[in-house]
């Protein structure tokens, strides 16, 4: 290579080429669906006020998914720090390339999507914002870096850009009321501001982590590893290996998805005491926190990782070594993404439980429309989902194939977008429930047989036991044999759905063959 920058930016597009396109597809996936759902069943007017709350969602929705992405392709800077370069320069060539492709990104997405369906949202403004958005997270991050001051320093800084942001179109604490049309020079200055601002923070905090100084400390997260995970008694070792790993495993990742679900009740929870102040809006967000549960499930694709860091799939020589079986691996990893489930769960679930029982004693529960779909399966269900997407994600992630991984996300997408456009434009109206169900059915079908061959595989392989077999066929048969009364109480539902659900219920068993096969490939690759 001829320069640092070319070579720092030519290892980035290298190490990201799937990645970058695979999260690219899924940063567009949830807008093309919608739209194309809103013009071939009801129609939709682009002036509509909800369209321009579509528009800044998936705008947030994009930058979050694609900067992900880029900040994978990238790596982390401390890689880097051994380099004869200067600090100025590592910042710049770090963060210049992630923003150029998360801004050009942003502005292809709704060159396109205005193209396809006719919408006028804004361009320029968005996408500069995108670009500038990635480099203050990434100076933060690297300022930060392995300090417990991180997730504060993000929670501000993202606040900050977002009320920006929020008063491009409209009051800051109210509905959008208006497009951000016009960049005005005002904004771009602005803007450069911040980016200026997130470089100097950034030469700052990466000149002093590379020089190993950290950053003061209260001692805050200090005592809650004394008081919450005491030492162990002088003479009290852990008794086994498969103990020692769960310890590790737990410390090192069991409690992101409890903090996670705590951050996220605290924050929804300081919005409507701030603004809102109503029983059934807090009882419709509650609701909607249980759906979300296992949209958290999508953790399980970095709780899933067995590398040195959490960003390398592949299994290091120091984990490899450790006296344990594959089975046993695999069966600590499934119990600490077990206990975590569990526990964010319950966080939710407690309160939940305590708002309904109050609000049943008034008799004022609102009518919400997702209860009334799935009526009392829905309790279960944000358990059942979170732990199922977590699980199946993390068995994956356990494969150490990272190419592989982007591989199969943008086969999956373009599968999905195929036949999306297929149904829509080259079926007739009446033919397209019946296509979409058969297609569901042979989806459903091939995640059962898969399922099944897991088990024989990882059966033959003797990773697991007879008794896990019988376990797993037991709560499949539960579960089934549930669904079945549920269908048989409700005759007029079309039976092919119960099918799909039947063979999707598969997957919540389907990790005790999935993940010990899947460390044994990466283990032994």
């Amino acid at each position: 290579m001829r320069s640092i920058p070319v070579t720092m930016t030519w290892e980035m597009l290298t190490r990201g080429r799937w990645s970058l396109l695979a999260f690219a597809l899924a940063a567009n996936a949830l807008p093309v669906l919608l739209l194309t759902a809103l013009r071939h069943e009801a129609g939709f007017d682009p002036d509509d006020p909800s369209m321009l709350v579509m528009q800044v969602t998936m705008i947030q929705i994009q930058m979050f998914i694609f900067g992900c992405a880029a900040f994978d392709a990238q790596g982390r800077p401390s890689r880097l720090y051994a380099m004869p370069i200067p600090t100025s320069s590592l910042v710049a060539w770090q963060m210049l390339p992630s923003m150029v492709l998360v801004g050009l990104e942003a502005l292809a997405s709704t060159a396109c999507l205005n193209a396809a369906f006719d919408l006028n949202w804004p361009l320029w403004g968005p996408a500069l914002f995108a670009a500038v958005g990635v480099a203050a997270i990434q100076a933060v991050m690297w300022s930060m870096e392995k300090s417990a001051w991180l997730p504060v320093s993000v929670g501000i800084v993202a606040a900050m850009l977002g009320l920006w942001f929020k008063s491009r179109i409209g009051p800051m604490f109210s509905m959008p009321t208006h497009s951000w049309v016009e960049l005005t020079p005002g904004e771009v200055f602005t803007l450069l501001t911040f980016a200026g601002l997130s470089y100097y923070a950034a030469v700052v905090g990466v000149a002093r982590r590379r020089c190993g100084e950290p950053l003061p400390s209260l001692g805050i997260i200090t005592w809650i590893e004394r008081v919450c995970d005491p030492p162990p008694d002088v003479g009290a070792p852990f008794t086994t290996p498969e103990q020692a790993y769960f310890w590790f495993e737990w410390r090192k990742k069991g409690w992101v998805m409890p903090f996670t679900v705590v951050f996220g009740m605290v924050v929804g929870l300081g919005i409507w005491v701030l603004f809102i102040r109503e029983l059934k809006d807090l009882f419709e967000g509650f609701v909607a926190g249980g759906a979300m549960l296992t949209l958290m499930g999508f953790m399980g694709f970095v709780l899933g990782i067995v590398g040195p860091n959490d960003q390398t799939f592949e299994m290091g020589h120091f984990l490899a070594t450790r006296p344990l079986t594959n089975t046993e691996m695999s069966r600590t990893l499934l119990k600490v993404l077990g206990k975590s489930v569990l526990i964010a769960w319950t966080i939710w679930a407690v309160p939940f439980v305590i708002l309904t029982a109050i609000l049943f004693a008034k008799g004022a529960i609102p009518s919400v429309e997702l209860l009334n779909d799935w009526g009392w399966w829905y309790f279960p269900m944000t358990l059942l989902g979170c732990w199922t997407l977590t699980s199946v994600l993390a068995s994956i992630s356990m494969t150490g194939r990272s190419k592989l991984l982007a591989q199969l996300i943008c086969g999956v997408l373009a599968a999905f977008f195929g036949l999306g456009l297929f149904c829509n434009y080259a079926l007739p109206v009446e033919s397209r429930p019946t296509f979409n169900r058969g297609v569901g059915i042979v989806v459903g079908v091939v995640i059962a047989l898969g399922t099944v061959w897991a088990f024989v595989s990882a059966r033959r392989q003797a990773l697991i036991g007879s008794p896990t077999v019988a376990s797993a066929f037991s709560v499949w048969a539960v579960l089934g044999g549930l669904i079945v009364h549920d269908w048989v109480q409700h005759p007029a539902r079309p039976l092919m759905p119960g099918v799909l659900v039947a063979c999707l219920a598969t997957l919540v068993v389907a990790p005790l063959a999935t993940a010990p096969l899947a460390l044994a490939w990466n283990r032994n690759r």
